[in-house]
């Protein structure tokens, strides 16, 4: 640590020893940016009277764009570590003309400012959390305009010290009108499948005597229940089937057309 006069005389107080160096602090604005430097030579109070406060200034104002915050902030704030430490180097000023050397405050550590050095990793925290939870909440839904089955499930009781059993399936059995093909026969759970504009349609042998109507065809796409109009004359009604992704407007993918036994 030099404690001599060395020649160099601080920019700001005159004081010696000095040394010739810059402090710098940096402002992004999104898409703008702003860079300023307090020019030495700095004897040893005076240069840390500037680097807090120019440091102090980045680590609040640096972070504010994605070039600042990934570049810019970082090489300026690194710049005044390394200053800072030459700055050490230096013994107490020997005060001179025209001032008293500046008073160096407290600590940057101490000061509001740090909070500052913590925003980036912050803010990279909410994003990781932000994907994290974004990418579980998609769903897609597949509904019936006219079908309501009840959910079927079943309960494997616990058994100790015995293997686990698989749980069984709980999904509907494959007889419901997504399952139905040309010739199959089909019934509405509510009643009349004639007069009811929400049937529950089920798929049963044609020699049952709940039979009520019979599948003439099964056209696919949002035109299905045109189809079922022009190209087949027999049909006397006609069940749509709509699905929904994401939360989005019901779409048409089947249709079915039915003559009444």
């Amino acid at each position: 640590m030099s404690t001599q006069a060395n020649g160099v005389y601080c920019r700001y107080c005159g004081s010696t020893p000095a040394v010739d160096l810059d402090f710098r602090a940096h402002r992004g604005m999104v898409f703008i940016m702003q860079f300023r430097k307090l020019p030495g030579p700095y004897c040893r109070d005076c240069g840390l009277a500037s680097f807090r406060k120019m440091t102090g200034d980045s680590l609040v104002q640096g972070w504010w764009g994605p070039i600042s915050a990934i570049i810019a902030n970082p090489v300026t704030l690194l710049i005044n570590l390394v200053n800072r430490a030459r700055l050490q180097q230096l013994g107490p000023p020997i005060p001179g003309a025209p001032s008293l050397p500046m008073n160096p405050g407290r600590p940057l550590w101490q000061r509001p400012a740090i909070v500052g050095l913590f925003l980036p990793f912050i803010v990279l925290g909410l994003i990781v959390y932000s994907g994290a939870h974004s990418s579980g909440s998609s769903s897609n839904r597949n509904s019936y305009s006219y079908l309501n089955p009840p959910s079927t499930s079943y309960t494997v009781p616990s058994i100790p010290m015995i293997p686990s059993i698989p749980s069984l399936p709980t999904t509907q059995p494959a007889h419901d009108a997504k399952s139905a093909k040309v010739g199959d026969c089909v019934w509405d759970k509510n009643g009349d499948i004639a007069k009811d504009d929400h049937p529950k349609v089920e798929v049963v042998e044609c020699g049952d005597q709940r039979a009520q109507a019979t599948v003439l065809a099964k056209p696919t796409g949002p035109t299905g229940d045109t189809e079922c109009d022009n190209k087949y004359p027999a049909t006397d009604v006609i069940i749509t089937h709509k699905t929904s992704f994401n939360g989005g407007p019901e779409i048409e993918d089947f249709a079915l057309c039915l003559q009444l036994k």
